[in-house]
């Protein structure tokens, strides 16, 4: 009796350990059939963006930087990390993802340590122009789409949703309230005529006014650094924006033909940073107003320079979206010119010679 007890209890272990082996088995041919990377290349672009090219030719380029201690592949964590940033979900359901399957704690970790990856190995992808070269070539961009001289870029801010913050000795939640009611990061950015990001401040709280924004911004740092008097080189702003000798905003009350034929150029110039912002928000959907970022500000900065990065690999490899599907951000109406500051009088000489350029 114990000798066939014996063997039944052999027969009934291997049974086990066949069927533990044809499980393990079929999972591994699941987790094959769930690599994004088999996906038709409309698929693979539509979950993460990127074209599958470009995607693998990135995931080598930072592969050797990674420094993050786990046993997940970096390709599994990197597309994690698209799909989170480009469909905006919760941790979770990206971990539960049928290309991942990874834990919620791993998606968190992966996300943030990527993202700065990204930031520090690839932030010249967002870059004011360095040459006489650059300039010229985002001005005669500007100048053969819209008809106006010596434009280098078009500014404005958006808003990016978080959540409320929690009180701190230096944070207080109120700040991020604005104006539109919500809480929120005022992104300042500067695109060129073929929607790249030029420059991009993720620091200010969202009951920051723009205006404010700039006065510290690096762009007009470098501008007032490079501008010398007769310079034709000017950013396009709207009416929020302080006049000054390298920022033009629109005239308030125009009067002649030509202050008209400059206010509708201006506005049709200036709307390259609106349209920017749509494509940015369409494509990495954890921006949009809708799916608010769960994250403090430090993180949620992060996140937003790691899209512009990505945003501007895209761009500028011409590998567009369709425009027709997207609306441009629309800011309501600003306060009347600001008719005050060290180089307002500065301004109206440059706008001036901006209106004399013009061609009706």
């Amino acid at each position: 009796m114990d000798v066939e007890i014996g063997i039944i209890y052999v027969i009934m272990k291997k049974r086990q350990e066949e069927e533990s082996y044809t499980r393990r088995r079929n999972l591994a041919i699941l987790r094959n059939k769930g690599d994004p990377f088999q996906y038709e290349e409309i698929t693979f672009r539509k979950f993460f963006r990127f074209p599958k090219s470009l995607c693998w030719d990135l995931i080598q380029q930072l592969k050797p930087y990674d420094q993050q201690q786990t046993s997940i592949p970096f390709e599994l964590r990197f597309i994690s990390v698209l799909y989170f940033l480009s469909n905006g979900s919760y941790q979770h359901c990206v971990g539960n993802g049928y290309f991942a399957v990874m834990s919620q704690p791993s998606v968190s970790r992966s996300i943030e340590k990527i993202c700065k990856l990204v930031v520090e190995r690839k932030y010249n992808e967002v870059r004011f122009p360095n040459s006489v070269e650059e300039y010229n070539r985002v001005k005669t961009g500007f100048y053969s789409k819209f008809g106006i001289k010596g434009v280098i870029g078009a500014i404005d801010c958006t808003h990016i949703a978080i959540i409320a913050p929690a009180l701190s000795t230096t944070i207080v939640p109120h700040d991020y309230m604005n104006r539109k009611g919500y809480y929120s990061i005022n992104v300042e950015a500067v695109c060129d005529h073929e929607l790249i990001f030029r420059h991009v401040n993720a620091k200010f709280p969202g009951s920051c006014h723009d205006s404010g924004i700039w006065t510290t911004s690096p762009a007009r740092i470098k501008l007032i650094r490079e501008h010398s008097n007769g310079a034709f080189k000017w950013l396009l702003g709207d009416s929020g924006y302080p006049l000054e000798p390298w920022l033009l905003t629109p005239l308030t009350s125009p009067e002649t033909p030509n202050e008209q034929n400059f206010n509708i150029k201006h506005i049709r110039a200036r709307n390259a940073i609106e349209r920017a912002f749509g494509v940015l928000k369409s494509r990495f959907r954890c921006l949009s107003k809708e799916r608010a970022l769960r994250y403090n500000h430090y993180k949620a900065a992060l996140f937003i320079y790691t899209c512009t990065i990505f945003h501007n690999m895209l761009q500028k490899r011409g590998i567009f979206i369709d425009e027709t599907e997207i609306s441009p951000e629309r800011s309501p109406p600003e306060d009347v010119e600001i008719r005050s500051g060290e180089y307002y009088s500065r301004g109206r000489t440059a706008r001036q010679s901006c209106i004399n350029t013009l061609n009706n």
